[in-house]
This record gives C-alpha cells, structure tokens and sequence, in this order.
C-alpha cells in the first residue's frame, strides 16, 4: 500500500517543488542580493504566518478528516469555511504587524504582494493537507503542481523585466490565486459558514502544542536569516540564503517524494489496528525515507561545486559553495525527524512532546548560530544550526524509543553501504566538465545506488513490482 500510493503522489512531489527550485536558481540572475534577501525573508515570515494563523488546523484535519462520517461532512465543511475566512482575515493584520516590525524597506507595493503572497500561500497548502488528508490523490497534485507551475513563469516573466521583490512575490500569489476556487470547490462540501465551537475547542486542545511547536520549528529552520539580518544586513541575508533556501529545498523535495502517503496510512492503522501497528507502519517509512534521503544528501554533498557553478549567478557563488553542504546535512536530519519521529507523537496525542524537543532545539539554534557567525562567518553560522538539529534529533529519537518506535537497523545499514559506495565513485571517478558531465555524475551515481540497493533488497522486488 505504501509504495503504491507513494508512486501515484510522485507527479505531484516532483512538479510543484522542481518548480520551486528552477525559481530559487533563475532569480538568483536577475535579483540582486537584496532584493533576493527581501523575497527569502518575506517567504520566510510567510511560512512562520501560516503555522500560527492556519497551521494548527491543517494539523488538526489531517490527523482527524479520516475519522469523520459521511453525516459529519457538511457541517464539518461550513465550519471549515468559517475558520479559514477568520484566519485570512488575521493574516492580514499579523503580515502588517510583522513587515511594519522589520528592518525591510516598505514600499505600498511590496506590502500588497506580501499580504497576497501570504493568505493565497497558506491557503493552497492547507487544501494540498486537506486533500492528502482523504487520499484525494488528484487534487492533491492539482494543489501542489498549478500554483507552482505558472508561478515560475510569472514571477520569472516580472523579475526578468522589473526585478524587485514586490514583483517576484506578487507573480508567485497572482498564481496561487487561480487555482483556489477549483480546490476550495473541490474540497470543502459546503458553501455557508458555520462556526462549531465544540469542534473548534477540540482542534485547539489537539493543536496548541503544535502552534507553538511550528512557530518554534520556524525558527529553527529560519532562525540563521534573522540572526544574520540583524548582524549583517539584508545583503548578507540574500548570500546566505540561497545556499541555504536550496539545501533545505532538495531535501524537503527529497522526503516529500516518500512522505506525502506515509502519514494517512499511519493514522488508519492507529484507527484500524491500534498503537503498535501504527508505530510499525511509522518504522515502515522511515526505511523508505532513509532509502532516498541519505543518498540525496550525499549526492547533493559530492557534487556541490558542480551544482553551484552550472546553476547559482556569479555574485552568490562563495557563499553557496560555504552554505550549501552544511544546509543539506541539517536539511536531511530534520526531515527525518520531522516525518517519522515526530510523528509518533502525533498519533498517541501526545504533541507537547514535540514542543520540548523544539524549545531545547531552538536554544540551541540561537547560541550555536550567533557564536558560530561571530566567530566563524557563514559556515560558523550553519554549523551551529546544524549541531542543533543533531541533538534535537538525538533528544526525540530517544522519547520516541521509549514510547514504542523500533526503527529496523538492517534495512538502515544496507541503504547506508549503498550510499557510502555511490559517494566513493562520484567523488574519485574522472567527470567531465560543465553540464555534461554533472548530469553523467548524477546518472552514474543513481545508478550505482539503485542497483546496489536492488542486490541488497532483492527479497523486495515481487512486491516493488506488484506496487508499480
């Protein structure tokens, strides 16, 4: 069952994120620094917006929509409708507070986008939640693929011509907003509004230790872009960013191709079959996600001079050269964390777990980076994030062991000795020069690991097949 609707998410897991990512490398030609600072932080403060106003509801809907009966769908849905108007309408004031408290030039424009970019981006992704919460496969895609899609090409079209920040981000929400009738339509059975407070103070006793939890895991992850504005400017923000913004990139792409099945299919063995299946279920994928993530991240590791001269604009080259290893390393611990072992807590309802973790994380985020950019530029800067998430994963491995979790160490040292020989080759093989030659590694080098790992699972292969 895993692989099989892992396959059929795939479209989606790859399409919208490559979009993404073919955004972060062209922008970098025809924005400069600054500018390109300005975008990555509003982007940034975007996501940490979201999680506070609308977050702790899509939490909510995908650990629960499955439980609800087909009697409970309408007045589920004018409910929803309810929340989401309210929490657009708090969008709009939290995006003006926060760019009013920042050191960002605020233009009129710059604003509008900002606001626009906002609501149109959380609401999209809570309807791709909404949606993977009930298995819509489709629609799902359609979440994940349109917005992005037509986003790159607008966004890319107005930079091209007016390169500032206000027109990247008002390409980027211009997109988001044509295909939210469709999915709001598709997703939510009903038109009235309806607020429910019984169901209301449910999804608040479930979800407040996750809205602190996502504002503490923002920070983790974005905490380095506030510590390095407030150092050394918004320039010095837009070097680092996009190493770092492409690190953490790949590797969500990475897991997401992997993940975006995993956690339903946890949730109905919990309903189905109870606590320990669920955790096995959970043990289940995280071997799959090992499987992709730990050779992605080498991979991204052996070919970083390659990638960064064949893609990033010039003047960003020295410090994505720096950046961009450490990101990914501290980019594949916390996805691992993120989609297995956090998610243990999830299903036994026990989600303060998870803020604990966060708040030790995030302490040491902010001492680690801040040293680390004082004493060691950059690279001390990630180092210190990096050294973070380490521990943080350490910290919640272990509560999760004692709660139940038995992550199979067989499967785990097979994929590691798959990896560890696709690195050997890729790094002390001849390649050739320029495009050619990184697109031979990368051909090569996946090539070596998938057959590695098909001689090392070949017990597996009637069920790949049965999957495909």
């Amino acid at each position: 069952m895993l692989l099989s609707r892992t396959l059929r998410y795939l479209p989606a897991q790859l399409i919208g994120p490559l979009s993404q990512f073919v955004a972060v490398v062209v922008w970098t030609h025809f924005l400069p620094p600054a500018a390109y600072g300005t975008v990555a932080l509003i982007m940034a403060l975007q996501e940490l917006i979201s999680r506070l106003c609308l977050g702790w509801w899509s939490s909510y809907i995908l650990r629960y929509a499955a439980t609800f009966t087909p009697d409970m769908q309408e007045r589920q849905g004018a409910h929803e409708n309810a929340v989401l108007l309210a929490s657009s309408i708090l969008q709009v004031v939290v995006t003006w507070i926060v760019l009013a408290a920042s050191s960002l030039p605020l233009t009129p424009d710059l604003v509008a986008a900002a606001v626009a970019f906002t609501i149109s981006r959380s609401l999209t992704t809570h309807m791709a939640e909404r949606a993977r919460s009930i298995q819509a496969i489709a629609i799902y895609t359609v979440a994940q693929t349109v917005g992005p899609v037509i986003g790159l090409g607008l966004g890319t079209a107005v930079v091209w011509t007016y390169p500032s920040a206000a027109a990247a981000l008002a390409g980027l929400a211009l997109a988001q907003i044509v295909v939210l009738p469709f999915l709001w339509r598709a997703l939510i059975p009903s038109h009235r509004l309806l607020l429910d407070r019984s169901n209301l103070k449910q999804a608040l006793i479930f979800s407040l230790p996750l809205i602190a939890s996502s504002a503490v895991g923002w920070a983790v992850v974005n905490g380095i872009r506030l510590i390095v504005e407030e150092v050394e400017g918004a320039e010095a923000v837009g070097l680092i960013s996009v190493g770092w913004s492409l690190g953490h990139r790949l590797m969500s792409v990475v897991a997401m191709l992997v993940t975006a099945a995993a956690f339903p299919i946890a949730v109905d063995q919990m309903v189905r079959s109870g606590k320990e299946a669920a955790y096995a279920q959970v043990a289940r994928n995280s071997v799959l996600l090992l499987a992709i993530v730990v050779p992605g991240a080498a991979g991204i590791l052996c070919l970083t001079p390659a990638i960064v001269e064949m893609l990033i604009g010039a003047q960003f080259h020295t410090a994505t050269l720096i950046v961009l290893p450490v990101a990914t390393l501290a980019a594949a611990i916390h996805n691992v964390r993120l989609h297995t072992i956090d998610q243990v807590f999830l299903l036994c309802e026990r989600p303060r777990v998870i803020l604990y973790v966060d708040l030790v994380e995030l302490t040491l985020t902010v001492a680690g980076c801040w040293f680390g950019l004082v004493h060691g530029g950059f690279l001390g800067a990630c180092l210190g994030c990096l050294a973070a998430n380490v521990v943080a994963l350490a910290l919640c491995g272990w509560c999760a062991y004692r709660e139940g979790l038995r992550l199979p160490l067989l499967p785990i040292g097979k994929i590691m000795l798959a990896t560890c020989l696709m690195a050997a080759v890729v790094t002390l093989a001849p390649s050739f020069p320029g495009r050619l030659g990184l697109a031979v590694d990368v051909a090569a080098g996946g090539g070596l690991y998938i057959l590695a790992m098909a001689l090392l699972f070949r017990q597996h292969w009637p069920q790949i097949r049965q999957a495909a």
